[in-house]
């Protein structure tokens, strides 16, 4: 967890189109209000602000009115507002499971599904998950699965809005429930 606290620590934050920036601005102010809400409702809930992202620096003279640096959350169980609902901001929520199924049912015990992420070696761990996780974006060995704009995007269950992924050839899988799998192996 270390290296994931110092990787996001040293996220430049700045004007988006900064090629040296790795973070642009929020959308709105009443967008960051919403995420720092979040922040204070894990704290208040129980969870553990390993990473504060409201306290930042920003590359270049910008307000700070729609910035906000990297947060992660130690110590989230399933029943944490920050663990049952989608931020949409750089809010990141630890959970520890005991084994793969367990992790799997946290997944979809959560009535959102736009995307999961599994790190493993095992081929056998990375196709039970693929096949098992009610999400709409998989990610093994993927930090973000986040498609290309080739790919469909879209999340199952609370996390999909309309009746299609209406990009590429999925705008003609009307219905029709896909996962996109992205897999990096080492």
């Amino acid at each position: 967890m270390g290296r994931v606290v110092e990787a996001a620590s040293k996220i430049r934050i700045g004007y988006g189109l900064d090629e040296s920036v790795q973070m642009g601005p929020l959308q709105a102010v009443v967008r960051k209000k919403r995420i720092l809400d979040y922040i204070e409702r894990g704290l208040e809930e129980g969870g553990r602000l390993v990473l504060d992202g409201r306290r930042f620096e920003i590359v270049g003279d910008y307000p700070e009115d729609c910035f906000l640096g990297p947060s992660i959350f130690e110590d989230v169980t399933p029943d944490m507002t920050i663990a049952q609902e989608e931020i949409f901001g750089p809010v990141m929520s630890v959970l520890r499971a005991e084994d793969l199924g367990e992790a799997i049912e946290m997944v979809n015990s959560s009535s959102y599904g736009n995307a999961a992420s599994i790190f493993t070696g095992s081929g056998r761990a990375s196709r039970r998950f693929q096949y098992e996780v009610q999400c709409g974006n998989i990610g093994i060995n993927i930090g973000i699965a986040a498609p290309m704009a080739f790919f469909p995007f879209g999340g199952l269950k609370d996390s999909f809005f309309g009746d299609l992924h209406g990009q590429g050839r999925d705008a003609i899988d009307f219905f029709t429930e896909r996962k996109v799998v992205i897999v990096r192996w080492f």
